[in-house]
C-alpha cells in the first residue's frame, strides 16, 4: 500500500518550500516556518459569528484562549476545548485559527482554544498543568461562558492530542470536572518506548523522527521525563474510569502505532473507545484540508461522534 493521492500531494508540495528540516532551525525559525507551511495548506477562513480572546487566570499562568461560536451551531452550549500540535514547542492559536473556526461550523459546538505554554521557554511538565488548570477554568466559569459544565470535551492534535489524553486522566472522578468526551487526533502517546511504525515511517512522511527527536529534547529537562506517565500517558499504570473516546489515526503517521496501542489499553481498562484509521493519510493531515479531502471526512467523523452522544 502507499499513501493516498492527495497525501502524496502534500509531501511533494512541503519538499517544493525547500524549507530546511525544522530540527536544523531555531526555535523561532522553526515555529514560523511550520506556520507559514500551515497556512499555505488550508482553505479560507469559514466565517462565524463570534471570535472573542480571553485570559483563564490561573495559579500557573496566564492562559490566552480563543473562543469560537457559530451562529448557526447546534449545540452551543457544549464546548470542545482544543489543545493544538507542534511538538510542545511549534504551533500556537493564530496557526490553528481556521481550523478551530471549521471545527465550530462542522460539529456546531462552541470552541475554546486554549494558548498552552511552549518548550524550550516552558519545559514539562508546564502544558501539562496549563491544560488541566485551563480546563479547570473552562468549568468554573462555565455560566458566565454559557456552556453546559455536563458536555465539556477534551480535544487536541499531536502533541495537543497528548495534553488531551493526561488531562482526561487527571480530571477523571473529580465531583465537578467531568469531561464528556474526548477527541484525540494522531496523539503522541509514549514518549518512552519505540514502535514499529516510528522505524518503518521514520522519513519521507512529514514528521520525521528526527523531528521528533528535536522535540523531545525541546520539552523534556531530563530525558528520564519521557517516562512518566504525565508526558506519556499510555504508561499510566491505571485508566479506569476514561471519559468516551475517539481516535484518529493515519496509516502513515509515525506516530499510528501509538495512537493505537493506546486506544487499545483505554478498551482493555473498560472505556469505550472508537478508533479510526485514514490508512493512506500522514500525520497532520486534518490541518491540510486545502490539499487532502480526507480532512473534511475525518471532521465529519468528529462532528457525528460528538452529535451522537451529546446532541
Amino acid at each position: 500500500m502507499e499513501p493516498d493521492a492527495s497525501a502524496r500531494a502534500l509531501i511533494a508540495f512541503m519538499k517544493s518550500l525547500n524549507h530546511p528540516a525544522l530540527e536544523d532551525c531555531d526555535i523561532e525559525r522553526a515555529r514560523s516556518l511550520s506556520n507559514v507551511a500551515r497556512a499555505q495548506l488550508q482553505p479560507p477562513a469559514p466565517d462565524i459569528a463570534q471570535v472573542e480572546d480571553v485570559i483563564a487566570a490561573t495559579l500557573e499562568a496566564r492562559i490566552p484562549i480563543r473562543i469560537y461560536r457559530d451562529g448557526a451551531a447546534r449545540m452551543p452550549d457544549t464546548a470542545m476545548i482544543f489543545f493544538h500540535g507542534g511538538g510542545f514547542a511549534l504551533g500556537d492559536i493564530e496557526g490553528y485559527d481556521i481550523f478551530c473556526r471549521q471545527m465550530a461550523r462542522a460539529i456546531g459546538c462552541t470552541i475554546l482554544s486554549v494558548e498552552y505554554r511552549r518548550a524550550p521557554e516552558h519545559k514539562f511538565p508546564a502544558a501539562v498543568l496549563d491544560a488541566v488548570a485551563a480546563t479547570r477554568w473552562v468549568f468554573e466559569h462555565s455560566e458566565a461562558l454559557a456552556i453546559d459544565a455536563k458536555k465539556i470535551i477534551l480535544c487536541g492534535d499531536s502533541a495537543g492530542g497528548n495534553l488531551a489524553a493526561v488531562a482526561s486522566i487527571l480530571l477523571r472522578g473529580g465531583t465537578r470536572e467531568r469531561i464528556a468526551l474526548q477527541v484525540l487526533l494522531y496523539p503522541v502517546t509514549d514518549h518512552a518506548n519505540g514502535y514499529p511504525s516510528k522505524e518503518r515511517l521514520a522519513e519521507g512522511y512529514l514528521l520525521s523522527k528526527a523531528a521528533m527527536d528535536y522535540y523531545a529534547r525541546l520539552y523534556f529537562s531530563d530525558p528520564a521525563h519521557a517516562a512518566d506517565w504525565r508526558a506519556s500517558p499510555a504508561l499510566a499504570p491505571d485508566l479506569v474510569g476514561l471519559p468516551e473516546a475517539l481516535v484518529i489515526t493515519a496509516g502513515f503517521d509515525p506516530l499510528v502505532d501509538e495512537g493505537e496501542a493506546y486506544a487499545l489499553r483505554m478498551s482493555q481498562f473498560g472505556n469505550t473507545v472508537t478508533l479510526k484509521r485514514y490508512p493512506g493519510q500522514v500525520h497532520g493531515f486534518m490541518t491540510r484540508a486545502k490539499l487532502v479531502p480526507e480532512a473534511a471526512s475525518a471532521m465529519g467523523d468528529v462532528a457525528a461522534f460528538v452529535n451522537a452522544k451529546l446532541g
